[in-house]
């Protein structure tokens, strides 16, 4: 994996002790870095829906627990852990006709849910479970998020590099003007226009959001299906820090 390091610069100011209270009386330099990388997942978190109407309540729950035997079965099939799949929560809703003054309210039947969540570790894995789950009667709900199991490791990595390219671009701003950046005295995940309001300063345009979780980034020559499975996720890591200068 490649790391692409940006440092976008949001602001420069050369400060007096004549302007707000909540701004440093020293010169300041604010700038926001930014690294990003786009990378394959490796593990996938999925969760379905088994529902079942009938108007007989058992009835409703013997499907739903039959249903539930057959998606375990493909589970066991395509190399999901038992440890990996929970399926703790039950739902029973009463079903009636429209109630008014005129009518009293009816029970028409009963509507049974289970939910069930489960980690696909062996991508590979994940097109022939949802093929199965969306052919099979009484499962709704399918959906699958992609991320890395080392996600901390590479998001701290991702800090590093961001605090070196903010402070590079800082020392761009401040060397043509005979100063250099010292000490960072302010470092934030807030978004810069927040920091700009705090500072007095306006929020200014809005800011592109940047540390999107999730990203499909797709080859038509790929062989796995596209529609399930992404090439790539994209993770991103900004910073906004605050340099003083001298």
């Amino acid at each position: 994996m490649t790391p692409k390091i940006l440092s976008t610069i949001c602001l420069f100011l050369l400060v007096s002790s004549g302007l707000a209270a909540e701004i440093p009386d020293y010169p300041f330099v604010f700038v926001v870095g930014k690294a990003d990388v786009e990378i394959a997942p490796n593990i996938a978190s999925c969760s379905l829906t088994l529902r079942a109407r009938e108007q007989d309540p058992a009835k409703a729950a013997a499907i739903v627990e039959d249903r539930l035997k057959t998606v375990l079965a493909a589970f066991k099939t395509n190399h999901i852990a038992p440890n990996d799949i929970e399926s703790f929560t039950i739902e029973k809703q009463v079903l009636t006709n429209e109630y008014n003054d005129n009518q009293a309210a009816v029970i028409k039947g009963y509507d049974v849910l289970r939910n069930v969540k489960f980690a696909v570790r062996q991508l590979e894995s994940v097109a022939p479970i949802e093929t199965t789950l969306v052919k099979s009667p009484n499962v709704t709900n399918i959906a699958c998020q992609f991320d890395r199991t080392d996600r901390a490791r590479i998001e701290a990595d991702l800090m590093t590099k961001a605090l070196h390219s903010a402070r590079d671009e800082g020392d761009k701003l401040a060397v043509p003007l005979g100063r250099h950046v010292t000490a960072a005295v302010a470092v934030s995940k807030v978004p810069f226009d927040s920091i700009a309001g705090a500072f007095g300063l306006g929020a200014g345009s809005a800011m592109e959001r940047i540390d999107r979780m999730f990203k499909k980034s797709v080859s038509s020559d790929d062989q796995r299906d596209e529609l399930l499975v992404p090439l790539t996720i994209h993770l991103a890591v900004s910073i906004n820090v605050l340099f003083k200068m001298e």
